[in-house]
């Protein structure tokens, strides 16, 4: 039987409005069967935090954001919030109707990171999926530590204990999102700022491990993994004609302050 074709949007870096709004419009299109998986790759033009669809705005210092000249956007996916710079981004939208995405949302997040976990262990990390779910205490919007990279829910990835990945999902009537940010190195005095205390050690870079990890060689990975994982072949692509339209229109709800501060 022959692999199943996806499509691969290779890295580049954008402004965080137009990030959030290619990653809705594609899963939109997924969603519809105009597009095909799509896992897109990529970066920010300058740091940049996004916070989780039902995060209050006022988790983060909003003001120090502003005096550091770093934008604020509201995810179309849960979560909690990251600072971006330094690593690589991901987002991957496919159709939930037909294996092996079609079960709940914990098995769609276990199935996804299996092909990171694998990624990771072909980089030489010595890596451990998290089998716990969070207490109602620590993943409750009201009572949740507002940074992602904070603690290791189900299905996340560690290093020696340290929290490598973070990612958020977004289910569709017939379609999924992921949006998931793999640090390379980490910027304590940033992260310090936004959230208004200090950066533990529970979550850690890339090149904290393994100093030789490239962008490019981490994209190879991932890709390499994804296909041994769900026998596919991932064709680099582009956004089609729609999909831009599509970002155009989005653009404008999340470089809005109504969508980002709504809540």
């Amino acid at each position: 039987m022959s692999e199943a074709q996806w499509r691969l949007i290779d890295y580049a870096a954008f402004e965080a409005g137009y990030n959030m709004a290619a990653d809705e419009a594609i899963a939109m299109t997924v969603e519809a069967g105009a597009s095909p998986p799509t896992l897109r790759f990529y970066g920010w033009s300058c740091p940049s935090v996004t916070i989780g669809a039902f995060q209050r705005i006022a988790d983060i210092n909003t003001g120090a954001c502003s005096r550091l000249n770093i934008p604020v956007v509201r995810r179309p996916t849960g979560g909690r919030a990251i600072v971006h710079s330094d690593e690589l981004t991901f987002s991957f939208s496919t159709g939930t109707n037909a294996a092996p995405f079609s079960g709940s949302v914990l098995d769609n997040y276990k199935v996804i990171s299996t092909a990171f976990f694998r990624a990771f262990i072909a980089l030489g990390l010595e890596c451990a999926i998290t089998s716990r779910r969070l207490k109602r205490s620590e993943a409750g919007p009201l009572t949740a530590n507002p940074m992602c990279f904070k603690a290791a829910s189900y299905s996340e990835i560690t290093v020696m204990g340290r929290k490598i990945m973070g990612a958020a999902q977004r289910r569709y009537r017939g379609a999924l999102l992921e949006q998931g940010s793999i640090p390379m190195s980490i910027d304590h005095r940033l992260l310090a700022s936004v959230f208004n205390e200090n950066a533990d050690a529970s979550f850690a870079g890339l090149r904290d491990f393994n100093a030789s990890i490239t962008l490019p060689a981490l994209q190879t990975a991932i890709v390499k993994a994804f296909e041994q994982v769900f026998n596919v072949h991932l064709h680099p692509g582009q956004l089609d004609e729609r999909e831009i339209a599509l970002v155009r229109r989005l653009q404008q709800k999340y470089q809005s302050h109504e969508w980002s501060f709504r809540r």
